[in-house]
């Protein structure tokens, strides 16, 4: 009887142990025959997960600030609007129109990084309607603007076959 209280006793700590493991900790583990996974967050957000509650300190919240100042000074002021977001109809430029399948959704989506970094002042949007993935750039109230934004796009060699379609668009007042 002795013998099988201490196995019991043994059982409950080895549980107790086993159950203090962090998610991150046996995520990251290295086993023998299986890939390797490296996680690369902050503290605090792994604190988080684990369950750990803690204040944070003066310093980490001067850092958070500190971070923050910075990526505001890296935003170009084009692509960050002001004001009240309204949708209206407008136009936008449609660079891309494909299937429905996972190829398509990559193209639509390389379409709108390729805008993103070569035209910051429009804004891309792929979405899905079935059964056809699209990229469309741009909110433009004004068809004229739609038309020069469609000039641009065709001369970088973004949208050879572009075309100006009528949308509901977002304005700021």
């Amino acid at each position: 009887m002795n013998k099988l209280t201490h196995i019991f006793i043994f059982l409950l700590f080895a549980c107790t142990v086993s159950a203090q493991t962090k998610f991150i900790d046996r995520l990251t583990r290295v086993v023998a025959g299986q890939g390797r996974v490296t996680v690369n967050q902050d503290k605090r957000l792994t604190d988080l997960i684990n369950g750990e509650t803690s204040q944070p300190s003066a310093e980490a919240n001067n850092k958070v600030e500190k971070d923050k100042e910075e990526e505001e000074d890296e935003t170009p002021a084009l692509v960050t609007p002001t004001g009240k977001k309204t949708k209206v109809r407008g136009y936008r430029v449609q660079i891309y129109w494909g299937g429905s399948n996972r190829t398509d959704q990559a193209r639509a989506q390389r379409a709108a990084n390729q805008v993103a970094t070569l035209f910051p002042q429009y804004k891309a949007y792929t979405s899905f309607e079935s059964p056809h993935w699209r990229c469309r750039v741009g909110d433009f109230t004004d068809r004229h603007d739609a038309v020069e934004a469609l000039r641009q796009l065709k001369k970088a060699g973004i949208a050879s076959e572009a075309m100006i379609v009528r949308s509901e668009v977002f304005i700021y007042k």
